[in-house]
This record gives structure tokens, sequence and C-alpha cells, in this order.
């Protein structure tokens, strides 16, 4: 049986746990410090505690259910993506990005985590589609993904995350449960739900019962599409919950929790990118009252599709209006942005497998 990690517990499970070592209840803080600032790198490193606590957390509770496998700085060492490597083998991906702020806003550390291995919806112009769903990840599995950022940027002297946006691999809708619990358990580390971003392609019932959770998160709707013809083709999760439908859904997330629902808005070119589409996109922006992200659309090897001209991408948000921010994706230049580093690594496996291959077959 896997034991369970740091990340996987709560504050109180970690309390009751140190109680059964006969261990007093402050140290379940000390352990927490540590492990949220870098300040450690593993049980054994926490030296203000006793020997014989930091064996027995070593043999009861793993320090992360995630290691490490890979990871590429962009944009000055304001973007780092990583690879993590689950128990199972599964690997997932994640991205820390820094805003430095300006004088209108703080500066930022935003995590964005994976919630599935995979997925299942199988957007057209999405990396991770292509993978298929390998399996749910557990909620210890998400927020460790926060706390192997933490730890970095901890380390670094740069601070802890402040904010977490659901939007790496997966959808995180259909692994409801354990997104729900790694909201709340983020919420003991430090995170305000107030700043955590929900993404979703689209599923209705769960929108009403995130909505009813008591958790003010944000929820952000993949759209891609102004018309229910483009956007079956592009996201088939719309052949069931078709737009008018969605956005009925977002609205009543917004009345039941007063938070404000965003849009996503993948540009393809020669598909959804037409003045008509723009038009669109600002009608059904201005019936939600919600903001528009509009995200070029990111490389994926052998696909057909791609970004319209990046002249093309400025006319179209200038078209929406001002309720449209162009958001050139900061995990692409970091080929991580929608499965593309694990996708990316895993052509590199089969490329070296290729070659031993061949090299087997032609030693005598």
């Amino acid at each position: 049986m896997t034991m369970p990690s740091l990340g996987g517990i709560s504050q109180a499970q970690l309390r009751e746990l140190l109680n059964e070592m006969g261990q007093p209840a402050y140290r379940a803080e000390q352990i927490r410090l540590h492990a949220w600032r870098g300040s450690a790198l593993g049980f054994g490193k926490m030296e203000n505690l006793p020997a014989r606590l930091r064996t027995q957390l070593h043999s009861r509770l793993s320090w992360s259910s995630l290691q490490p496998v890979d990871s590429t700085v962009a944009d000055r060492g304001l973007t780092e993506k990583l690879l993590l490597r689950a128990t199972d083998g599964q690997e997932v991906e994640a991205v820390m990005i820094r805003h430095e702020g300006s004088p209108a806003s703080r500066p930022r550390r935003t995590v964005c985590v994976s919630s599935q291995v995979g997925c299942a919806i199988g957007c057209s112009f999405c990396a991770t589609g292509q993978l298929g769903l390998r399996r749910n990840l557990e909620a210890g599995e998400i927020t460790d993904q926060v706390l192997e950022a933490a730890r970095r940027w901890g380390a670094s002297g740069l601070g802890q995350p402040t904010n977490v946006v659901y939007m790496g691999m997966g959808e995180p809708l259909q692994n409801y449960s354990a997104v729900v619990s790694s909201i709340r358990l983020l919420q003991e580390w430090g995170v305000a739900p107030r700043r955590v971003v929900v993404s979703t392609s689209g599923l209705v019932p769960e929108i009403d019962r995130l909505a009813a959770e008591g958790l003010p998160v944000r929820l952000a709707i993949s759209l891609h599409a102004t018309s229910d013809e483009v956007r079956d083709r592009l996201v088939p999760l719309n052949r069931r919950y078709p737009i008018e439908d969605l956005l009925a859904a977002g609205l009543r997330f917004t009345a039941r929790t007063g938070r404000r629902v965003s849009l996503e808005y993948v540009l393809i070119a020669g598909v959804n990118d037409s003045s008509q589409d723009a038009e669109g996109l600002r009608r059904l922006a201005a019936q939600l009252h919600g903001h528009v992200n509009l995200i070029p659309m990111n490389k994926i090897p052998g696909s057909q599709l791609a970004a319209p001209p990046l002249d093309r991408c400025r006319a179209f948000a200038a078209m929406v209006g001002p309720r449209a921010t162009m958001r050139i994706s900061r995990g692409d230049r970091a080929t991580a942005a929608c499965g593309q580093l694990r996708a990316a690594m895993e052509a590199d496996r089969r490329r070296l497998e290729r070659t031993a291959l061949r090299l087997a077959a032609s030693s005598p």
C-alpha cells in the first residue's frame, strides 16, 4: 500500500499522526513550514526536529507523491515547466509562472496544475487529448504539484505560490472529488480559494455542483467557438452540453458565488477567427458579463491546425472589444502547455527505443 504524502493529508490528520507518535501538536506547523518555504528537501533535513521523529515520519509519510523528471526555464526565468512522475510511473506537467507586478498590480506566483494523466475530452487542438485518459490524479498528487513549486521558489528566496489555476493536463471537473479536496488542502497551506481558477470544457452538472461547494473559486469556461456547429468539432463534449446550456450554467455559477466567470478562447486559423466569430464572442461575453482570454493555438506536432498570424490575433481581439485580453501562452514557450512536455518526452523515449531495436537487429 502506498504511503500518503505530506501534501495529501490535512493539518488535522498530521496532528493526529503526530499524536500517535507521542509528539506535541505544534510539530505539525514546524513540518509544514519546512515543506512550504523550501527550507528542507525531506524529513531527514528538518534539523529542528528530533532525529527519532524524522525517522518516524519517513516510515509513515512520503515527502511527495511526485518526483521531478525534467524542468525547463523560459521567459528570462519567469516561467518554469516541470515534468513530474508519480509512484506508478505516470507523468504529469505543472507550470510555474511568475508575474513581476506593476504599479497597478501585485507580483504573483501562479502554479498551473494538472488534474488527470491525459484527458478524455478529446479537444482537437490539445496535445493532452491525443494521449487519451490514463487515470485521475489523487488530491495529494494535485497538491504536491503546488508544493514542489513552493519549495523551488522558497529555496530561491522568491516566496511561495499566491495563485493556482487548474488548467494543466486533464478536465478538472471529470475528477471532481479530488479537485475539490485539493482546493481545500491548498487552503490550509495558504492558497485562498479566491486565488484559485478552475477551468472546464463544459460539464454543466459539475459546474452547478461546484457553485454549491461554498468555495469562492473562479470558473473559466473553455469555449473556443461561438456556434454549436464549430464547437461540436473542436470540443466533442458540446454535443452533450451545447453553448446555450453552458452559458446558463456560468450565469448560475456567478449568481450563486458572486465570482466572475471568464471565457477561454483558443484562436485557430480558418476555424474560429473570422470577424463573425469575433462579433459572436463579443455578444456571448456580454451575456455572461465575463472576461475573454484569447489564446493563439499552441503548436501540436502532426496537426494541420495552427494559430492565426499575430496581427490577425490582435485584430480579432480589437473586434471583441475591451472584455478581451490576448494571452500568449508562456507555457507554450516552455514547451509545457497542454501536454506538450509529456508528449515530447514520450516521443524522445520512443525514438530511443527504436534506435535500440535497430542497433540490436544490426549487431552480429
